[in-house]
């Protein structure tokens, strides 16, 4: 893969106490396993199109490409990509000290994950199941809209005339599988999914339904799992996995035009569970030309982002003189360990109700084989997602974040070139 600089962006699960990335003695190397279903890996490709991104989804768990070229053109239809890959990288230790992760780059190595809800009582899946559930299922807002405005409401809106992705709306499991899946409204309230009497896909169309679990205008809506197979990725333990995912956008006159959003419901159907965990987005950011990307963060924001090095972006795939840059941000974390005694939202309150984790690292490692460059295992991206390298030796502020290079101190960071906006050293930059 082309990329020179890969980032990821991580935040903390589950609340860890020590502010400083201190490796965990307690966790026991990656083990191999290699007892699973016989799921192939997921073959699903989807562009999500309704703004000016067009940007391909696929149903492994990685986005933004096609399996060997960049899909994320901006803007669309110039066939300029900003985006090379994209991931959903997790990890997390169980009671006895067995480090478990799931992950994918770019599937050179294997795969983590693969289509389809698991069995809510084993926590497994055939090999039948995850071919059915290779898909995505994209449905536009304005359908549902129309479909609310007219069913049983407009005597020549009859049922064959509602769309397919409302009627095949996949809002249940089978028997083994979780009853409730992708979401829905329930205007009777019996728990099961009728679209002939009046359900459909749960966007907050009346403005009264506050719980309403779909966005955009939009939706890319699938699930996938990491027990569908062997972890060849990290060749980790399985943690158990069930993620419902839903990719979206909006229409606008604004900047949010040239958005994209992404929402994961994580499960952990496994009984086991696990404590410091981590969960990132990895991103292969190649804007436009990829030999003269450069990336940092602003840790007040909790956002990463990809910038030219220089004024112009060359060649046939750059974006000219005065190119953009791209950033990669959470907007919703999960919910802080309660009375934990940190601000994980970097807004001066400590231990606030309903208190969310935003960025808690920002990492990148080189396209090479060196303790700063490409993961190995799942030691190596679990050790990325504490913002360790690969030799156990946690990053450091300034240089190349490993002691070497101008600027480079031996103070412990959690967050690579963050300009002049990480509050851990103020008055310092980093770029």
């Amino acid at each position: 893969m082309k990329q020179i600089l890969t980032l990821l962006l991580a935040y903390i699960s589950v609340g860890v106490l020590a502010k400083e990335n201190v490796p965990n003695p307690n966790i026991n190397n990656v083990t191999y396993n290699r007892v699973a279903a016989g799921c192939s890996p997921s073959s699903s490709q989807t562009d999500m199109d309704v703004n000016n991104v067009r940007a391909t989804i696929l149903g492994g768990g990685d986005m933004w490409w096609n399996l060997s070229e960049a899909q994320y053109e901006i803007p669309k239809g110039g066939g300029i990509n900003s985006l090379f890959a994209g991931s959903l990288w997790i990890g997390g230790v169980d009671a006895g000290g067995q480090l478990k992760v799931a992950a994918m780059t770019y599937r050179q190595g294997g795969n983590d994950f693969w289509p389809g809800p698991l069995d809510v009582a084993t926590a497994t899946i055939t090999e039948e199941e995850c071919n059915a559930w290779d898909k995505h299922f994209k449905i536009d807002r304005s359908d549902v809209e129309e479909y609310v405005a007219r069913f049983g409401i407009d005597p020549t809106y009859t049922d064959d005339l509602i769309p397919s992705s409302i009627t095949d709306w996949p809002a249940h499991g089978n028997g083994a599988q979780a009853h409730f899946l992708a979401p829905f409204f329930d205007a009777n309230g019996n728990g099961f999914y009728e679209p002939y009497d009046g359900d459909y896909p749960d966007y907050n169309i009346t403005g009264d339904n506050d719980q309403a679990a779909l966005y955009g205008d939009q939706t890319l809506w699938w699930i996938f799992n990491d027990k569908g197979n062997i972890h060849t990725e990290t060749e980790a333990d399985p943690i158990g996995l069930e993620i419902h995912a839903q990719a979206f956008g909006f229409t606008a006159d604004n900047e949010i035009n040239d958005m994209t959003f992404y929402n994961y419901k994580i499960i952990n159907r496994s009984t086991l569970p696990l404590t410091d965990v981590y969960f990132g987005q990895w991103v292969d950011a190649d804007l436009g030309f990829y030999l003269d990307d450069y990336v940092g963060c602003d840790v007040n924001l909790g956002l990463g982002f990809c910038y030219n090095g220089d004024a112009e972006d060359e060649g046939a795939q750059g974006y000219g003189f005065n190119p953009p840059a791209i950033g990669v941000d959470f907007f919703q974390g999960p919910l802080a360990d309660a009375n934990d005694g940190l601000d994980n939202d970097r807004d001066g309150i400590f231990d606030e109700p309903g208190e969310q984790i935003i960025m808690s690292k920002f990492v990148y490692y080189n396209n090479d084989n060196t303790v700063r460059g490409n993961p190995n295992n799942g030691t190596h991206i679990y050790n990325y997602l504490r913002g360790i390298w690969k030799d156990n030796v946690p990053m450091t502020f300034g240089g190349d974040g490993k002691g070497s290079g101008p600027g480079a101190t031996t103070d412990l960071c959690n967050f690579m070139f963050p300009g002049v906006s990480d509050p851990m050293f103020p008055g310092q930059e980093w770029t």
